[in-house]
């Protein structure tokens, strides 16, 4: 029952009435959104774009070339977080009228208008729609099909990944000429990587050169020169050129971008391509803040338990970040039991130790809880923090069988424990049948780790003298790669912990447990779990 909270949010607030989390207002703005106007040209369908970081929209660019390739259809994939598509079509020579009908996966169609460029190329043109969310567009119009260059689809994604965006709409053409344009872009609070993006259409594979400069008013500057030979899709005629600026001044405000085709200059032999670029110069800001933010979102209105009268008085819980927009996975359900895990009275520094890892093994919860549903099943969650790097470690979602008690365990097959007083706890073998997550955060975020479907794997609740009462363990084995090195075969992680702020179920009332995970565009993750309990009579 997983919902990705951004794609979600407007259907929790019907269903759930007021059980409604979302990312707050007033979030400090790390950068300045700035007006877009094209240089170009007025286009009917949007002039350009301009996203903050707090917007948290992505724009990825999707080509194929189209000569003798049409029908085509081009393939978007996932939809949720779609907002819309710009679909962009060129053609060279010839072409197939004033207007033209491009379709959605589902066969709506959308006409688009013929435009032609200014620039030094001629008898080319453009035609530009926009599209609802899809995932595919296809193009069946075969009228000219041997002039068709490109197909190109500006896709605009509700994603939190750090970054600024901004774009301009083009209309320009060049050949054994210099064309120059400028795009503006968000300033920010310190230096950060500008990253520019160019589509670019009616290349021919001959061998031609282009020759394509960035720069911005502090010195800063990023040059190419391709010979083209090939294409990454299709037999022609459209690359999308990426170049990326470093370091770039917080109050830089623009781009200057200049495209040289002419005839043997730039250290070329060889003629300058005629190109097209109909479409839009991109750039992507990456956010000054992100880069070294460390900080975990936070809660508004969160308590970890409270009681109601009815299901109704569900309070609202909202999260933000100084740096960035959130990204929320929110779920509830009722429970048996609701318990968060700390120290026992034995490990007050560890509590969980990852064997055979390479650095530090020792590790402690943070933010650890236990819960136990209805049938019986149970499952853990939270942050485990490497003791020697706390800024480093693993966010967690483990699930188990249904608990049971030691002699149903053992009848079972299960794993028999070395406890003194093992018969008075109760064991829960590791569900594979659902997912179970370690995903690494500071310098443990590329690393991986999986669990092994092999004995030893269980949980164990129950006393123990040595480590106090109430207390919780498991016996984990894994596999993975951490600090450049393989985990080594039959190694184990394990756990000596201890229940704090247990509720459990009681009569008359239903314990519903709450949880938001909160991620912001650096990677920080919060969990937060909440217990109600709710009058039943």
């Amino acid at each position: 029952m997983k919902k990705n909270y951004l794609s979600e949010l407007f259907v929790l607030v019907l269903l759930l009435s007021q059980l409604t989390a979302f990312a707050n207002e007033g979030l400090i703005v790390t950068s300045k959104e700035v007006p877009i106007k094209s240089n170009t040209f007025t286009s009917t369908t949007d002039p350009g774009w301009s996203y903050t970081c707090d917007d948290g929209i992505e724009v990825e660019l999707l080509s194929l070339g189209l000569k003798n390739n049409v029908p085509v259809s081009l393939s978007i994939g996932d939809t949720k977080d779609i907002e819309r598509v710009v679909v962009e079509i060129v053609y060279k020579g010839n072409n197939p009228g004033s207007t033209i009908e491009i379709e959605d996966a589902d066969g709506n169609k959308y006409s688009a208008s013929r435009v032609v460029p200014t620039g030094g190329s001629t008898n080319v043109w453009y035609y530009r729609t926009e599209l609802p969310a899809t995932s595919a567009v296809n193009y069946n119009n075969t009228t000219q099909a041997s002039h068709a260059q490109s197909i190109l689809a500006y896709v605009f994604r509700k994603k939190n990944n750090g970054t600024s965006s901004s774009g301009v709409f083009t209309a320009l053409s060049g050949y054994n000429n210099i064309e120059t344009t400028t795009i503006p872009i968000q300033t920010d609070s310190g230096p950060r990587t500008v990253t520019v993006e160019l589509p670019i259409s009616e290349l021919t594979p001959d061998g031609r050169y282009i020759h394509i400069e960035v720069s911005a008013a502090d010195g800063s500057f990023a040059e190419l020169t391709e010979t083209i030979n090939s294409f990454p899709s299709g037999q022609c005629c459209i690359k999308v050129f990426e170049l990326k600026m470093t370091n770039v001044a917080g109050n830089v405000d623009e781009i200057d971008i200049k495209i040289d085709t002419r005839t043997k200059k730039n250290g070329q032999t060889v003629n300058g391509q005629s190109w097209v670029m109909g479409g839009a110069i991109k750039t992507n800001v990456r956010c000054s803040c992100v880069e070294n933010d460390t900080e975990l979102p936070t809660a508004n209105n969160f308590q970890d338990y409270i009681l109601l009268e009815d299901l109704s008085q569900m309070p609202v819980v909202t999260f933000s970040d100084n740096c960035s927009a959130v990204t929320i996975e929110y779920q509830e359900y009722k429970s048996r039991e609701s318990c968060d895990i700390d120290f026992n009275t034995t490990n007050t520094d560890s509590n969980v130790t990852f064997n055979g890892m390479a650095g530090d093994t020792e590790h402690s919860w943070s933010n650890g809880h236990y819960v136990q549903v209805l049938d019986g099943s149970a499952k853990i969650l939270g942050r485990i923090r490497n003791n020697t790097d706390t800024n480093s470690g693993w966010d967690v979602n483990l699930y188990f069988e249904k608990v049971m008690g030691y002699a149903l365990w053992i009848n079972a097959g299960g794993q028999a424990p070395t406890a003194a007083d093992k018969d008075r706890h109760k064991y829960g073998n590791v569900d594979f049948t659902k997912t179970n997550d370690f995903t690494g955060f500071g310098a443990n975020a590329t690393d991986n780790l999986a669990l092994v479907n092999s004995n030893p794997h269980y949980l164990d609740i129950g006393p123990r003298d040595q480590f106090g009462y109430p207390s919780v363990a498991f016996y984990l084995a894994y596999s993975g790669n951490v600090n450049g090195q393989a985990i080594p075969s039959g190694q184990h992680i394990e756990m000596d912990g201890a229940f704090t702020k247990c509720v459990r179920a009681r009569d008359g009332a239903d314990l519903w447990v709450r949880e938001w995970t909160v991620t912001d565009a650096a990677g920080n993750t919060a969990v937060f779990v909440q217990r109600v309990e709710v009058e039943v009579y």
